[in-house]
């Protein structure tokens, strides 16, 4: 068996059903094998980046690892991004790099590059194979570095003499550990004294919040949360990471808390809080704007629980810590609580408390009414999500870039919690992510409802994939921001040097030609009388449809992120 066979072979058995990636000129025996080897699809992105993207939604939805591979040289390098938010994100991503010969290396070999070096701070794991007889081993291993724990990102490069290595394998040496097809892989369960410790604490608290994160996503435990609230009566928080793990209609789901896109009256339950339960939630710069939310009380008690014991009191003085994964550890904490609530009642405070955080939730919903149903043009972003919001009935799959419409998206997205879920890039922030993700959300729920929400900077970056999308003839509902400009930092700008606008401006433009242009669907939108009817023919197809949103700027139309607001009043006051 080829080695190429051999890899191949290895990644079926851990039932890879797909594969994302750009071919080179060092990927032809892995292009050959998958060829001959039809259980496996592979997906050509028209983008490294893209591919590494793709994996990575992929990964998301379905839970499975995500698999792509790449070239040599500038390939390896334009995957890098991906990769990187990847494992930052606790992702398990698997890039497989086809590299030059080992005997080019230093002899200025073309596309040659250390690229075991270049992914090692990034990944996981970063291992060069240099012997085709361990590609079995080595690809377990893969699996495994990728799944448990922290989940993350793993980057094996296989030059090419690994490639032209005959493999003898017996079959006892081509298997796969089947917990690790999955994530996260080998869960753990808390400590019994940790979670008896945060069943009293949680119970005897007048208001305790639940605070979820993107952990709690990755751990699936969505039912675990609900059915926890429930128990206590007490409201659950999220951070961006982790929004939608309940549906949002829910009387105790009080939205985002931190600075980009927060609800008010989900920060004022975080500063009232006498206990804050974080599940799957490092407690970072956004959630926390920059650890001054919720202002320092001596009297809070935190409780964290976390699957990185790393991560636990990182950033907070914790009352309570476990480690654990969160589906198992709700799990067992329900178990706890039903039994401490047969013996011991709610505390009465916290009824007419969590009451009087609904009154202002519709207070919010109320006075944000206006601006919901806007006519103004250009279309303000608020009513650009608004009129989303009605044609997400069934399933869906929201995939946002970071940048322009982030605030809006977590502030006004309204997810009925039928199986919906939203996506966006967080650790780093890249643009370009929402239209390749959509390719990998696709692979992994072909039934789903697909959306993409990107601006101006985002589009730039990956329009190539509108093709990857109409060769595919992937059904998304792709929605285009076009504020002609960089808005976010734009908007920075506008913000801290009094209107000094520099490189943020694009020229006038018309993308849904561009889009026209691979094959695809596009209607350009200038007012919101034109939204509702453009969104119903979008939904209404099964082929991607591009939709172009003249959209407000950021400087006029200033987005809810707390420090700028806060910014912005601060100015106000110094003129004065």
């Amino acid at each position: 068996m080829k080695s190429s066979d051999l890899i191949v072979k290895m990644l079926s058995l851990y039932d890879v059903e797909v594969i994302f990636g750009v071919p080179g000129d060092t990927s032809i025996p892995l292009c050959a094998s998958l060829y001959d080897f039809k259980a496996i699809r592979h997906v050509m992105a028209r983008d490294e980046r893209s591919a590494a993207f793709m994996a990575d939604a992929y990964a998301r939805i379905s839970h499975k690892p995500g698999v792509c591979e790449c070239p040599s040289g500038a390939g390896a390098l334009y995957a890098l991004p991906g990769v990187a938010e990847a494992d930052a994100s606790s992702v398990p991503v698997i890039l497989i790099t086809n590299d030059i010969p080992i005997s080019g290396a230093g002899k200025k070999t073309i596309t040659e590059l250390d690229c075991e070096r270049l992914f090692a701070p990034v990944t996981k794991w970063s291992c060069l194979v240099k012997d085709g007889a361990r590609i079995p081993e080595i690809i377990r291993r893969a699996f495994r570095m990728a799944t448990t724990g922290r989940p993350g990102a793993v980057h094996l490069c296989i030059p090419q003499e690994a490639f032209r290595y005959k493999s003898c394998a017996d079959e006892h040496t081509l298997y796969a550990e089947s917990e690790c097809r999955s994530y996260p892989a080998y869960r753990t369960r808390g400590s019994r004294r940790g979670l008896e410790s945060i069943t009293q604490c949680l119970g005897a608290s007048e208001r305790p919040v639940i605070v979820a994160g993107g952990g709690a996503k990755h751990s699936q435990a969505q039912k675990e949360i609900l059915t926890l609230c429930q128990l206590l009566e007490v409201p659950v928080v999220t951070t961006i990471s982790g929004q939608g793990i309940l549906p949002d209609n829910h009387p105790l789901a009080l939205g985002v808390i931190g600075d980009n896109g927060y609800h008010p009256h989900a920060v004022r339950a975080i500063e009232e809080s006498d206990t804050l339960f974080y599940v799957g939630c490092k407690i970072g710069s956004v959630s926390s704007v920059n650890w001054t939310l919720p202002a320092h009380d001596p009297n809070r008690k935190i409780l964290q629980v976390d699957l990185d014991p790393v991560m636990l009191g990182n950033n907070t003085d914790n009352h309570l810590s476990v480690a654990g994964d969160a589906r198992l550890v709700l799990r067992d904490l329900n178990i706890l609580m039903k039994s401490f609530l047969e013996k011991n009642p709610i505390p009465e405070a916290r009824e007419p408390w969590v009451a009087s955080l609904n009154r202002d939730r519709q207070v919010f919903w109320e006075e944000s009414r206006e601006k919901l149903s806007s006519t103004a043009c250009p279309i303000k972003p608020q009513r650009l999500v608004s009129a989303l919001n009605r044609f997400l009935d069934r399933p869906s799959i929201v995939i946002s870039d970071a940048g322009t419409p982030t605030p809006h998206i977590t502030r006004y997205l309204r997810l009925p919690g039928d199986g919906s879920t939203f996506i966006i890039p967080r650790a780093f922030g890249g643009l370009g992510y929402a239209i390749p993700g959509l390719v990998g959300a696709h692979f992994a729920n072909p039934e789903a409802r697909l959306v993409g929400l990107f601006g101006d900077g985002s589009l730039g970056m990956s329009a190539g994939e509108l093709e990857t999308l109409v060769r595919l003839q992937i059904p998304a509902v792709l929605i285009h921001f076009n504020n002609a400009c960089f808005g976010w930092i734009k908007a920075l700008q506008s913000i801290h040097t009094d209107n000094k606008f520099f490189s943020v401006d694009f020229s006038s433009h018309d993308p849904a030609l561009v889009a026209r242009g691979f094959g695809m669907t596009a209607h350009r939108i200038t007012s919101a009388d034109e939204l509702e009817p453009a969104l119903e023919a979008a939904f209404a197809t099964r082929e991607p449809v591009f939709l172009d949103v003249i959209t407000e700027s950021e400087v006029t139309e200033l987005p809810p992120v707390m420090s700028w607001q806060a910014k912005v009043e601060a100015n106000k006051n110094n003129r004065l």
